[in-house]
């Protein structure tokens, strides 16, 4: 994905096929169980975000935006305290392999459904390009709590459509995990998006699951 995530909004053209987003109502949610706290990670950075109460750990390799640096999605939600991974450069563009975020969702909503919304956008935003607009598949919320806090988490997946001319630098899918929960600030979320396949002309390596799923593992609420 463009490093342009770090600091700017990029403009999507449309969601080709987001299978939650026609819905009326609540979505259903699935059981997925408070998640194990993380193991130790002494070296591992701490993020915390006061307003939206949220902390998360990422790891040492991952490089922390400035704080007054956000992206604002296009379904208007304010990111920041971003960190990013895999940076490497391509035909004169700086990209990267993963980032993270938190922020504070819509609050007239429950966490199950400002998940969804939130995880189609930043699939459609991070993978869609001038040219082709990505399709966008959203998995079905999971409940879970964390530290009490009530919530859900999405994964969505998006995938550029493939045609003769392809971007060579960038990925043509995608994987965005999103944990929304209800806390004093609101629908506070943190996101997680990857690339899933590298781009034809690049050879960074992808982001290693575990790790993600880590990051995930390591969200507390505070007072």
């Amino acid at each position: 994905m463009a490093l342009g995530v770090v600091a700017v909004l990029l403009v999507a053209g449309g969601i080709a096929a987001a299978s939650l987003l026609g819905r009326k109502g609540e979505v259903p949610t699935e059981p997925y169980g408070e998640p194990a706290g993380a193991a130790p990670h002494d070296s591992w950075q701490a993020v915390s975000d006061t307003e939206a109460k949220l902390t998360f750990e990422v790891p040492p390799d991952w490089e922390l935006a400035d704080d007054d640096e956000s992206l604002t999605t296009s379904n208007g939600v304010k990111l920041g305290h971003l960190a990013d991974w895999g940076r490497y450069t391509c035909q004169g563009g700086e990209y990267g392999r993963a980032f993270a975020a938190s922020g504070v969702a819509q609050p007239d909503r429950k966490p199950g459904k400002a998940a969804a919304e939130l995880a189609a956008a930043v699939a459609a935003d991070q993978y869609s390009d001038g040219h082709r607009t990505a399709a966008v598949n959203v998995g079905k919320p999971q409940s879970l709590a964390v530290d009490g806090a009530q919530g859900a988490m999405v994964r969505a997946e998006a995938a550029l459509p493939q045609v003769d001319e392809t971007d060579e630098c960038t990925s043509s899918k995608g994987t965005i995990t999103v944990v929304a929960l209800t806390t004093a600030a609101g629908n506070s979320v943190l996101v997680i998006a990857a690339d899933s396949v590298p781009g034809p002309d690049q050879p960074t390596p992808l982001a290693d699951p575990a790790r993600l799923e880590a990051i995930v593992k390591s969200l507390r609420v505070v007072a």
